[in-house]
């Protein structure tokens, strides 16, 4: 997993096959060729079925509550990934207010500090189980390069203002979209957690096994 702001920002410029906005096409056609993110989040949420939680073992709930915890880390990680190409671009408009625009060079040295405030997600600390991204963080990368791809992240100079205003409306959306995803798998787990816990407080388990 990647955890430190440099490979966040090494994320958010990594240079594949980008298109200029300008000559960019939509990401998945009207007939749903290729999901969107949230989609996606949809159908990953929809192919587990948690059942009646107080009927499941203890092995179920604990296999459950690491299921959503992958789901989790893949999302949090793309939804830091989305802040953060957000903030790059608001930063520029706040360098044009101020009549100082920066270069490519300067903007791409500056992104360990612009996403350095997004390795720890807003609210109180969770347990981040220790596991790979899962396959489909690549679908971030896609859908975020629809919006405002890497090589227009280092040519921000050469946009007109009305472009990168349209950027951030689309970038904001997105956020919220994958936030209300977020806060509906933290409830699931909670809910997963909640009834492991009841089962060590109810002595129908032991400590060890609550830990395991």
């Amino acid at each position: 997993m990647i955890r430190d702001a440099e490979g966040f920002a090494r994320q958010a410029l990594k240079l594949g096959e980008t298109v200029p906005m300008e000559n960019r096409q939509p990401a998945f056609d009207p007939v749903g060729q290729e999901a969107s993110v949230t989609q996606l989040l949809d159908q990953l949420l929809d192919g587990i079925d948690p059942g009646v939680l107080s009927q499941r073992s203890l092995d179920d709930l604990r296999d459950l509550r690491h299921r959503y915890q992958e789901i989790e880390t893949g999302l949090s990680f793309g939804r830091r990934l989305v802040q953060g190409r957000l903030d790059i671009v608001l930063a520029e408009l706040q360098r044009r207010s101020e009549g100082h625009p920066a270069t490519g060079a300067e903007r791409v040295g500056d992104l360990p500090d612009v996403l350095a405030q997004h390795t720890r997600g807003a609210g109180p600390a969770r347990i981040v189980p220790e596991t790979d991204l899962p396959d489909f963080v690549d679908v971030f990368g896609r859908e975020l390069d629809d919006i405002l791809c890497a090589e227009d992240l280092v040519r921000l100079q050469e946009l007109d203002a009305a472009t990168i205003g349209q950027a951030v409306d689309s970038l904001e959306a997105f956020e919220r979209q994958l936030s209300l995803k977020r806060h509906e798998l933290h409830r699931a787990i909670d809910e997963v957690q909640e009834e492991i816990i009841g089962r060590y407080r109810s002595g129908s388990a032991s400590v060890d096994d609550l830990l395991r």
